[in-house]
């Protein structure tokens, strides 16, 4: 596959998988592939991601808060996670219900964190003070995040309707 915009992707899988519910036609539509770890690759990604979930019928403000929770999902595993190696890949989960919601997972091949230990940046003690910013957002702009694997898996959970906004869970 030729390289794009420094971002070379790997389809690992396409699954779509069908919902088994009432007399619904909507898919659940699966997609994974990988990002290089690069600052380059990822604009690239997140257009990829708003286009892979165009079909939950996202309104315009919900999917500008998915780009800035995606883009800094996927720079703080580039960034943090892999420490720009570029022997190591980012990689990308999407799955989309269609008319519903998305789950965006963004994994690193780092050794994760602790979120609960990352200081608040809205304290004044901490307003000059550098981490914990992109978490911050992520929290705020999606439905729900969720820190798996110790921290190098991240899921961010985008519904249609806005629900539950600023949950986290570590």
């Amino acid at each position: 596959m030729a390289p794009a915009a420094a971002a070379v992707f790997q389809i690992e899988s396409t699954k779509v998988a069908q919902r088994v519910a009432g007399q619904s036609t909507n898919a659940e539509r699966r997609l994974e592939f990988e990002m290089r770890s690069e600052r380059a690759a990822v604009p690239a990604t997140v257009e990829r991601i708003l286009h892979a979930v165009q079909a939950v019928g996202l309104p315009s403000d919900r999917i500008h808060d998915l780009a800035v929770a995606v883009s800094e999902a996927l720079s703080n595993a580039a960034i943090h996670g892999n420490g720009l190696d570029p022997r190591k890949n980012v990689s990308v989960a999407l799955t989309v219900l269609p008319g519903e919601r998305a789950e965006i997972e963004v994994k690193d091949q780092g050794h994760g964190f602790d979120v609960a230990r990352l200081a608040d940046p809205t304290d004044p003690e901490q307003i000059l003070a550098t981490g914990g910013r992109g978490v911050f957002l992520m929290r705020r702009l999606v439905d729900r995040v969720d820190y798996l694997e110790g921290g190098s898996r991240v899921r961010l959970i985008v519904g249609k309707v806005r629900s539950g906004r600023g949950k986290a869970k570590a």
